[in-house]
């Protein structure tokens, strides 16, 4: 009987750490709108838009944020073929395996894609969020200055001096 109860407990404890370590949507709305804040495109723009590739959370949450913040910026869900007529994506998790389309597609447009997951920088994305395990959980990101480059971006220090920097 009392191994059935430890048991139990330990079940609880491993789905409550489990439950600890997924994303804080409303952080990286955060995350992401001082990104794409303190980025600079090539052509000035009247509003940045931004599109959210695939299904997540961040778009609710973006959504919110942004209606606070005013008129300068509008969300949209995009599709492939939408791809080019935005300033951001930011890509869900669940559709990564779409990037190198959306970069193939986007090559060479100053468009910022920001990724929902760790290391896509290597496979064009400029901005990655990810969990630090390391620092209990919490939200970091990686940039490739190299890939704000390619695309005629650029980013103000503070953004980059707190990033992981990859290539």
């Amino acid at each position: 009987m009392k191994i059935k109860y430890l048991l139990l407990f330990f079940i609880t404890l491993i789905s409550l750490i489990g439950r600890s370590q997924t994303f804080n949507y409303k952080e990286n709305a955060v995350y992401i709108f001082n990104i794409v804040k303190n980025t600079t495109f090539p052509t000035s723009k009247t509003a940045i838009t931004i599109g959210v590739f695939g299904n997540s959370p961040i778009e609710a949450e973006l959504k919110t944020l942004l209606a606070k913040k005013g008129t300068t910026y509008v969300l949209k869900h995009i599709t492939l073929k939408e791809l080019k007529n935005v300033d951001v994506i930011i890509l869900a998790n669940s559709s990564s395996k779409n990037l190198k389309e959306i970069q193939t597609t986007t090559a060479k447009l100053p468009i910022l894609i920001i990724t929902e997951k760790a290391d896509l920088n290597y496979n064009g994305a400029s901005i990655s969020l990810f969990m630090d395990e390391d620092e209990d959980y919490k939200t970091k990101y990686q940039l490739s200055p190299f890939n704000l480059r390619s695309r005629g971006l650029s980013m103000n220090q503070l953004i980059i001096n707190n990033a992981v920097l990859v290539r």
